[in-house]
């Protein structure tokens, strides 16, 4: 004759810890005989790890648990004396229902949890748009005074013997020490950077920063010294981040009429 396995419900309250007197025994001694049920005792572990480990606790509301004690308060009134084998019912029926709420209440954490995630994510990409909003924004400003100013002078930057094809132009006007560059050039190697330069009439070159290789439609705003007067513009390949100074070579140079 065959043994009849494990009751399932039994299992997962055994791997809750919530089964105990002769019911726990029992099991115990039917699981020392019984691979099959031995698996399904490490599948109710797991599913139980899972309640655990896969999101924050989250407080029910208030009226569950309001519902919960009605629910209560009938049993009692309609079992005013209950059999042991009731009580051990009652007992199943409250533990199943606590499991069954924490698996519920886990799953909704974690759709919660992907909803906020896709939240952030779409958080993240706004402000982006938003960043580069304000800095096309900032441009046209820019490029709308120095454009109007009478003293602004208009630098084509040429593309250098043996260097990566490119040009841009440098929209600069000395009195604000304000400019607008924009350009195309070819990517810079890996771990190489593109580093914007004023060549005064005299003295060391001055960094008007970092510059990516396609500024066509994302012109940079450059903010220097005031009266700070240029000789020239150029564009030098520097190990990523920049320098001080110039070190590596030039890729593109226009002189200031």
């Amino acid at each position: 004759m065959t043994t009849p396995h494990a009751n399932p419900e039994d299992l997962d309250l055994y791997a809750l810890g919530a089964l105990d007197g002769e019911e726990k025994q029992s099991l115990e001694v039917h699981l020392r005989d019984c691979s099959y049920c031995q698996q399904q005792l490490v599948a109710a572990r797991q599913r139980t790890a899972l309640v655990g480990l896969a999101a924050p606790p989250v407080a029910p509301r208030p009226q569950v648990k309001a519902a919960l004690m009605d629910k209560v308060r009938a049993e009692k009134q309609s079992a005013a004396s209950p059999t042991p084998s009731s009580k051990a019912r009652k007992k199943r029926w409250g533990l199943r229902f606590s499991f069954g709420f924490g698996l519920a209440t886990a799953a909704l954490a974690l759709a919660t949890f992907e909803l906020a995630k896709q939240d952030l994510d779409r958080g993240e990409q706004l402000r982006q748009l938003q960043a580069q909003h304000a800095q096309d924004a900032a441009a046209l400003q820019a490029m709308g005074q120095v454009t109007g100013a009478p003293d602004s002078a208009q630098i084509t930057l040429l593309q250098q013997p043996n260097g990566p094809p490119g040009q841009a132009h440098m929209l600069y006007n000395a009195r604000m020490g304000m400019g607008v560059y924009s350009g195309q050039i070819a990517p810079a190697p890996s771990g190489k950077s593109y580093q914007l330069w004023l060549v005064p009439s005299s003295g060391a070159p001055v960094s008007a920063g970092l510059v990516d290789a396609n500024q066509q439609n994302g012109a940079v705003v450059v903010r220097l010294s005031p009266g700070l007067a240029a000789k020239a513009f150029a564009v030098t390949l520097e190990p990523q981040g920049g320098r001080p100074q110039p070190t590596g070579p030039m890729v593109l140079v226009g002189a200031a009429g």
